[in-house]
C-alpha cells in the first residue's frame, strides 16, 4: 500500500506549497482536496485554470509523487433541483481534472438530509446522482466512490448495500474512511469483509465518542484498531493509497504543519 497525504490537512498552504511539503516528508502520493470547508478551501477546482492544473501535474511529477484521488465533496441531496444538477455537474467537473491529471479516483458524498425534505426521496436523487457521476467516471476511464460521512444521508455500510442492490451494474465505488463508521458505533471492518472488492481509496482518520458527540483526533489517539484493518485490506487484495487525513486542528488539537506531516507517515509505516 502507498503513503498518501490529504491536501485538506494543509489548508493554509496552495496547493504546490502542499505538494512541496508532502514530498519533503517523504510520501509517495498525494490526495487533492476539491472540498470547500469552514476551515480549509477547496486546493483545486473545475474552474482551475489550465496554467495552474499544469503547474500542479509538473510539480507532482518532478517530485515522483501520484495523485491516487480527488474528494470531490459537494451536497448533493438538497430541496433545490438547481443546486443537486450543479453538484452533479461540479463532480463530472472533478472528473474531468482528474483525468487530466492521471488521478484514477474521484470520490464524492451525499451531504446532510436537508430540512422538510423526505428520506426517500433524497435517497432517489443521490441514487440518481451515483449513478450518472459513475457512469461519467466509466467513460473517463476513472472510479466514481463513494464516501460515507456520519450525520449524512449515506452514512454506513448498510447504505452500500442498499445501493449496491438498487444499482445493479453501476460500478461505484467505496472511498473508505474508517473514521465516520467509528463515531456512529458501527464496526468498520465490516466494508472490508462485506465490500473490500469495491474499495478503491482509504483515508486513515482516527475517531472517537459518538456522534453528534464525537471527534477525529490525531491518528491513534482515537479508538480504531488500524493494524486490524491494515490486515483486513490485505486480505481483500488492497494495495492503494492509505491517505492521511488531518482534522483534529477542528477539534482543539493544535500541531505544526511538520509534526503532522512526521506523524501521519510514521503511523502509516507502523501498519
Amino acid at each position: 500500500m502507498l503513503s498518501c497525504f490529504h491536501s485538506v490537512g494543509l489548508p493554509n498552504r496552495s496547493l504546490l506549497e502542499a505538494i512541496d511539503l508532502v514530498a519533503g516528508a517523504g510520501y509517495q502520493a498525494i490526495e487533492l482536496n476539491a472540498e470547500t470547508l469552514p476551515w480549509a478551501p477547496a486546493h483545486i477546482k473545475p474552474e482551475t485554470d489550465t496554467k495552474t492544473r499544469q503547474s500542479v501535474i509538473d510539480a507532482c511529477k518532478a517530485h515522483g509523487l501520484g495523485i491516487p484521488a480527488i474528494g470531490a465533496h459537494v451536497p448533493m441531496v438538497g430541496p433545490d433541483e438547481r443546486e443537486r444538477k450543479a453538484a452533479i455537474a461540479y463532480v463530472n467537473g472533478c472528473t474531468d481534472v482528474a483525468w487530466e491529471m492521471r488521478s484514477p479516483v474521484v470520490h464524492i458524498l451525499s451531504g446532510p438530509l436537508g430540512g422538510g425534505v423526505d428520506r426517500e426521496e433524497a435517497w432517489r436523487w443521490f441514487r440518481a446522482a451515483v449513478e450518472e457521476t459513475t457512469a461519467y467516471a466509466v467513460s473517463r476511464n476513472l472510479h466514481l466512490g463513494i464516501e460515507a460521512i456520519a450525520g449524512h444521508l449515506f452514512c454506513g455500510t448498510d447504505d452500500y448495500h442498499r445501493l449496491r442492490k438498487e444499482l445493479p451494474g453501476v460500478p461505484f465505488k467505496v472511498n473508505y474512511d474508517p473514521s465516520h463508521l467509528q463515531v456512529q458505533g458501527e464496526n468498520p471492518r465490516r466494508v472490508i469483509d462485506e465490500l473490500g472488492d469495491l474499495i478503491v481509496h482509504v483515508h486513515l482518520k482516527d475517531g472517537s465518542g459518538r456522534f453528534p458527540n464525537f471527534k477525529f483526533p490525531p491518528l491513534g489517539k482515537g479508538d480504531i484498531n488500524f493494524a486490524d484493518l491494515a490486515d483486513g485490506l490485505r486480505k481483500a487484495g488492497y494495495a492503494d493509497a492509505m491517505s492521511v487525513e488531518y482534522e483534529a486542528q477542528v477539534f482543539g488539537y493544535h500541531e505544526s504543519e511538520a509534526q503532522i506531516l512526521r506523524d501521519g507517515k510514521a503511523f502509516y509505516e507502523s501498519l
